[in-house]
């Protein structure tokens, strides 16, 4: 995984018709002549520095508004986009924006980012809006700017940009943190965010471009949403993150903890049980679907023994032979309700 230090990979592949760590954690990109990394704690420690980058104070003020905020908020000042996220890859960030140096909304520089996390498939990029008569019809256009990627989120709140920041940052604050596989991110309620004055048209024209909102249904304020820009549902892809983000951290833990795993039956079923192990976990958590026959998740492990190995994967002492599917549980978004009348 990028820049990370580890004798482990995980390789998702997701069967489509057509594609352990903290996994609440946002960081902001920000032009500038010197690169670095920031990482804070608490709004008043990121407001003293960035008092005046309202786009940074707006984003962190609702980030650390939300009860279930992530433990960090980072700061990346880059000078070339891709450099900088490619060497603070491994900083334990999973979601990412970026601001104008001068609190605007640099949507070509966002578009990089954009294109950089869509390139990794894992993690996600999230920008936001106005809800605007000017967001509503420039709707498709934004989707085309971010080409469809399955990993970018696009949020419409807010009156203006800088409550439109607000509510970035409040969307995952309050959402992001939530133990993964529990929460789909349609119906959150956010703290601080003011449901839009759009009309239904409006909004639809929205989610017509896999753009959602905030809104009122039935006196509760929420999110009218949880799709991608590309029309992925973010809990799904973040459930996937969270399975091989916690399978390289437990299988890495194996092999550093072990005074030898041996290339046998043995070690082979320590590997095994392991993985194991994290999907059993990933369905208790909701994102595996369960069978409801035999109450276990619907995932499977296979594991090739030693005899059937490459002898090169001996030699090296590389263990390739595991592989592991699982069915995502998913989440019901809508009701539709048949009644009968009787006279």
């Amino acid at each position: 995984m990028g820049k990370n230090l580890s004798d482990v990979t995980v390789k998702l592949n997701v069967e489509q018709p057509s594609v352990p760590v903290n996994m609440g954690n946002l960081a902001i990109f920000v032009k500038g002549e010197t690169p670095k990394a920031e990482t804070f704690s608490s709004y008043d420690d990121i407001s003293g520095v960035y008092s005046e980058n309202d786009s940074i104070n707006q984003i962190a003020s609702g980030y650390f508004a939300q009860a279930d905020h992530g433990d960090k908020l980072f700061v990346f000042t880059y000078d070339n986009l891709n450099s900088v996220a490619e060497t603070y890859y491994g900083e334990g960030w999973e979601f990412a924006t970026v601001v104008g140096s001068d609190g605007a909304n640099p949507d070509s520089e966002m578009a990089a980012l954009s294109n950089y996390i869509n390139g990794k498939d894992e993690r996600f990029a999230i920008t936001a809006y106005p809800a605007t008569e000017t967001t509503v019809s420039k709707a498709e256009e934004i989707r085309n700017r971010f080409g469809n990627a399955r990993r970018t989120i696009v949020f419409v709140n807010g009156e203006d940009q800088s409550k439109a920041f607000y509510g970035l940052g409040a969307l995952i604050g309050a959402v992001a943190n939530e133990l993964v596989g529990s929460v789909t991110w349609k119906f959150r309620k956010i703290g601080g965010v003011k449901p839009v004055n759009l009309t239904v048209t409006q909004i639809q024209k929205l989610h017509d471009a896999n753009i959602f909102t905030y809104v009122t249904k039935a006196g509760i304020n929420q999110t009218s949403e949880g799709k991608t820009i590309g029309g992925e549902y973010i809990d799904a892809l973040h459930g996937d993150d969270w399975v091989k983000a916690s399978i390289e951290t437990e299988l890495q833990k194996l092999l550093s903890s072990s005074k030898k795993l041996s290339f046998d039956a043995v070690g082979i079923a320590q590997i095994d049980a392991t993985v194991t192990q994290v999907l059993s976990q990933a369905t208790n958590n909701g994102i595996i679907l369960e069978n409801a026959e035999t109450g276990m998740g619907k995932f499977a492990v296979t594991t090739v023994p030693r005899e059937e190995s490459p002898a090169s994967d001996i030699s090296s002492r590389q263990y390739t032979g595991l592989s592991f599917s699982y069915t995502r549980a998913g989440a019901i978004h809508s009701v539709v309700v048949s009644g009968q009348i009787n006279l």
